[in-house]
């Protein structure tokens, strides 16, 4: 179920056309005791489109009267606790744009390419990720190849060197986001709970789906503090990644979970075999009603990675 949420202020709804504005900014509200209302000012003034921030529960200042400053800013408040990805998923599906631009509050926006929205039209990625500067003003490793080993996936990072290169996924969640094709993928899974295996999750899923996510080096932003470490700890969330990504084969024209790979999983499982079938069997059922979408498998997808 999809987390609830208010919708506090914004401008009346454009009923006429499907998509009335250039892009959305997505805002996810990150660490603000006070309001930062400077970055809401700054991409007002970028003229590109509709804003949404994305905030709560707990809200601990006045957003009624931060909505009469900014009266055409929708702030979303949710109503529980939600991942970054389910706060992700949350304004994608409220944007009214076709391209959605997802930013943390503490960072900012430092370079818009021209016609950008025009650009974005015609590149075949899911997501689109931006060259990312630290508050020195230093290019962030922000690329991610994957590397299988022994059964062992590993991530290497490294800064953006040139438009149109491939990354996993994006990093801190942030990038534009087209908005039909995130739906097509279903977004981020919320029952991931932990930040690096949900984001590894959806990156999977859309490049063995058939998608991509690429940098383009004329968009910038600039962090003012470090974003938080992820934790590649094998948790209840890598389990699950496991089974619909690194698990998965494919065989004749679709994607299967291979029945051989269950005593794999009962070894890896510390919930008990009982639960560890109930788990597999679940996952099993979900790749096969998705099969038709899978490209290729993971190993093809890491092997040739630095070919495509």
């Amino acid at each position: 179920m999809p987390v609830p949420y208010t919708v506090i202020g914004g401008a009346r709804w454009d009923r006429v056309r499907r998509y009335p504005h250039e892009m959305t900014f997505l805002v996810l509200s990150r660490g603000d005791r006070l309001f930062r209302g400077s970055l809401l000012a700054e991409l007002r003034a970028t003229g590109v489109g509709e804003i949404l921030w994305v905030g709560g529960p707990g809200v601990s200042y006045d957003l009624e009267s931060h909505a009469r400053e900014f009266p055409e800013v929708r702030f979303l408040v949710l109503s529980g606790p939600a991942t970054a990805g389910e706060r992700v998923n949350v304004g994608i599906s409220e944007a009214r744009a076709r391209h959605v631009f997802c930013l943390w509050s503490d960072a900012r926006v430092s370079s818009l390419p021209q016609a950008l929205a025009a650009r974005l039209d015609v590149e075949p990625a899911v997501c689109v990720v931006p060259l990312a500067r630290n508050a020195r003003g230093e290019a962030m490793p922000t690329l991610q190849a994957p590397r299988l080993a022994k059964g062992r996936l590993s991530l290497e990072w490294r800064s953006p060197s040139r438009d149109g290169e491939r990354t996993l996924f994006p990093f801190d969640y942030t990038g534009i986001y087209h908005g039909e094709r995130f739906a097509r993928l279903g977004g981020f899974e919320p029952s991931l709970a932990n930040p690096h295996w949900q984001k590894l999750d959806f990156g999977f899923r859309a490049h063995l789906w058939g998608e991509s996510v690429r940098c383009l080096t004329g968009l910038g932003i600039t962090y003012a503090t470090q974003p938080p470490a992820d934790d590649a700890t094998t948790d209840e969330s890598y389990k699950r990644f496991w089974l619909r990504g690194l698990a998965v084969r494919l065989h004749r024209d679709g994607g299967v979970l291979p029945a051989w790979r269950l005593p794999e999983y009962m070894l890896r499982s510390d919930t008990g075999p009982i639960y560890a079938v109930k788990e597999f069997r679940a996952a099993r059922e979900w790749v096969r009603r998705n099969r038709y979408r899978y490209r290729q498998d993971p190993r093809d997808l890491v092997e040739g990675w630095e070919l495509a």
